[in-house]
């Protein structure tokens, strides 16, 4: 029912409808969902389908819509969900859609074939009259093949200039037709890092980043990764390399073309380095806020920084390696290299009895090794405290969690209104049986059950007080009070109650997953896996028989003299690592009657080359650390990276050869880095050597 066709049609007939339509309840009208699309795209897309939706009448959400095979939605607006690759949904039995428009995202496959493909789906937004109807308007989208001229290619697109110190994004610009497979490497200046690739893209060093399928054309029409240029780089052009392999018919190796080469300019400061300090204007006590050090990285060559807060203010979370000196200083120092960065911050608590007015920060720098001497940091040296605008009554709000487990620690949180308070008198009470511990701020345990925090000639020096508390393993299910009180002004004495949340749901603990089978998991995305032993049959086709995968791959470094060479294996053998693509949602497993092993054979070797190899772990029994797992190339390799988490895209440790303990993060040494049964690894070898099982 289109009233403006109605009038253009029927005239002054027209205009005594419309009169008459809107006198009729807007009930009598039936909700409806109404699918958008465009008219047509291109294989590796990312398109966005609306559905339009007519809320008259609606008081209920039950939408569900379907794109075609083997393309992938995201993005749902309003709350909507991904029910799997294919379909998204919205449900709320409650109440009618936000919106009068939902949208998706939906990407369609970088080898889709040119053709007319259809989405289909269901709605149901009445609750008296429930069933679900076929969305309607559009249902169908033609894929056209890209224009390109017929071959596949990629093209680098770089910022024309960048300083010391930035981190820069490359882009990666696609030509798809043509292209049924993606092997794609790019290589940054020596010393320069990369980081970040999309679209399920690897780093193989510092300096390389890869992208491979063989089996399939990249998913979209655009890679890109970041790059960090060293805070100590050299004016000058740099260059970039990388080469490309996107179709089967026509194999080979092609150099990525376009933008080969950005310019790194020193910054436009007058050739001097320096450090400038930026400040809030002002901030409440209690506050915490983050000071900002710009450093200009001309002419640096060394670090020496360090600032100072007003007295009784706390500095905490130095970025970039810095330090705590004491409570009011911060520094950094690295006595051979400029700054790694252009901005350093650190965070500063103003103390909640700080008085209002301006406060002064000093602190000094050297960054250059000809010119040595210490400078005042410039900029910003003064801000403003002043006391919270809230409404002149202190008071004290719990902040419980919503619900915990029998045997779980929680902390809770007291968020404290300083204004007009001029002492602390706190005392919190537990559940009965529940165990108090560490109160922050000064605060002290009166027993099990109860914390507190007391001064009489203070306001409390903080906005929030925390402390934990542990339940007992046997707390039965239920919900259970907190009880407490306040009084933190010496003018209106008298014992207030904490307000907020006073309960809280101790709930049943969850059921632990079920212990993973035995074998080869696979599990969503790219797997790095390995067999332990020479396989009674290892034929590709028998051990995968029963695993849905899309692409199984392994790099062989030693083919060609050592030239290295992505290969599509046709057996699984020991001591080499194999990459394995899944687009199943669930976890499959190669389970262990399949890995039957040869008997009798003896132990395997693998000769392994200069530079990264994929490599196996040949015991089925035991996790050994990397130390004695790879004695038998000691000498020559310095890193190993493993295992692969499919569900994050990360390697879980990179072992340092020579090095002990835990780095930095994930950086261990190989005495703690567990090579494991049935997993796979690179690993990086200064010269040939064997590698024995």
């Amino acid at each position: 029912m289109k009233i403006p066709k109605c009038i253009q049609l029927f005239g002054v007939i027209g205009l005594v409808c419309l009169v008459t339509l809107a006198m009729v309840s807007a009930a009598a009208a039936d909700p409806n969902v109404c699918r958008d699309l465009p008219a047509s795209a291109n294989p590796g897309d990312t398109i966005t389908v609306k559905l339009d939706i007519t809320l008259d009448g609606a008081d209920k959400t039950v939408i569900e819509d379907n794109v075609p095979a083997g393309w992938v939605v995201s993005n749902p607006s309003d709350g909507g969900f991904v029910v799997d690759d294919n379909t998204v949904g919205w449900t709320n039995s409650g109440a009618a859609p936000g919106d009068n428009q939902f949208t998706y995202d939906v990407t369609i496959p970088g080898d889709a074939a040119p053709g007319t493909y259809d989405f289909d789906g269901v709605f149901d937004l009445n609750v008296a009259a429930p069933g679900l109807q076929a969305i309607d308007c559009e249902t169908q989208m033609d894929v056209e093949a890209a224009q390109n001229g017929g071959e596949p290619n990629v093209c680098r697109d770089l910022p024309a200039t960048a300083n010391p110190g930035d981190t820069i994004t490359v882009k990666l610009d696609i030509t798809l037709d043509g292209a049924d497979k993606t092997v794609i490497e790019d290589n940054v200046p020596a010393g320069w890092v990369v980081s970040n690739p999309s679209d399920g893209g690897f780093v193989v060093d510092d300096n390389t980043v890869g992208w491979t399928n063989s089996g399939a054309a990249p998913g979209d029409n655009q890679f890109t990764y970041d790059v960090t240029i060293p805070g100590a780089a050299a004016p000058g052009t740099y260059d970039f390399d990388g080469v490309f392999d996107l179709n089967v018919a026509a194999p080979g190796l092609q150099a990525i073309d376009c933008e080969t080469q950005m310019d790194v300019e020193a910054a436009q400061n007058g050739g001097e380095p320096n450090v400038c300090r930026d400040l809030p204007a002002t901030a409440n006590p209690g506050d915490t806020i983050t000071v900002k050090l710009d450093i200009t990285l001309d002419g640096a060559d060394k670090t020496v920084i360090e600032d100072n807060v007003p007295a009784g203010w706390v500095v905490s979370n130095p970025s970039d390696g810095g330090f705590v000196v004491d409570d009011n200083t911060v520094g950094w120092t690295n006595s051979g290299a400029a700054p790694g960065d252009n901005q350093f911050t650190y965070d500063v608590t103003i103390p909640g009895d700080a008085a209002p007015g301006t406060y002064d920060f000093d602190g000094v720098f050297d960054l250059n090794v000809a010119a040595p001497g210490l400078q005042p940091i410039d900029c910003e040296t003064q801000m403003d405290v002043e006391a919270a605008q809230n409404g002149g009554e202190p008071n004290v709000c719990r902040d419980l969690p919503a619900t915990a487990n029998p045997g779980d620690t929680i902390t809770v949180k007291l968020d404290i209104t300083l204004d007009g308070a001029d002492k602390t008198v706190l005392e919190d009470n537990v559940p009965a049986g529940w165990v108090v511990s560490n109160p922050s701020d000064g605060g002290f345990v009166v027993d099990d059950n109860t914390v507190g925090w007391t001064n009489s000639g203070a306001a409390p020096g903080d906005n929030q007080f925390t402390y934990d508390v542990t339940i007992p393993g046997d707390a039965a299910l239920g919900t259970y009070d907190f009880d407490g009180v306040f009084d933190l002004n010496v003018a209106a004495p008298g014992l207030q109650p904490i307000d907020c949340e006073t309960q809280m749901e101790v709930v049943e603990e969850p059921v632990e997953p079920p212990e993973e089978p035995e074998g080869i998991v696979i599990e969503e995305g790219w797997n790095f896996i390995s067999v332990p032993y020479y396989l009674n049959n290892s034929t590709v086709e028998f051990v995968l028989a029963d695993i849905n995968y899309s692409t199984i791959m392994y790099y062989n470094a030693s083919y060609d003299n050592c030239s290295g060479m992505w290969e599509i294996p046709t057996t699984l053998d020991p001591l080499c690592g194999y990459w394995i693509e899944s687009d199943e949602t669930e976890d499959q497993v190669i389970t262990l009657d399949v890995l039957e092993p040869m008997v009798p054979t003896v132990p395997p070797t693998k000769t392994l080359c200069a530079g990264w190899n994929a490599i196996g772990y040949s015991d089925a029994m035991t996790t050994l650390p990397a130390e004695l797992a790879l004695s038998s190339i000691d000498e020559s390799y310095t890193t190993i990276k493993g295992p692969y988490d499919p569900a994050n895209m990360t390697y879980e440790q990179i072992g340092h050869n020579g090095e002990t303990g835990v780095i930095a993060g994930n950086h261990v040494g190989t005495d703690i880095f567990e090579v494991s049964p049935f997993d796979g690894f690179w690993v990086y070898l200064t010269q040939e050597d064997t590698l024995v099982g």
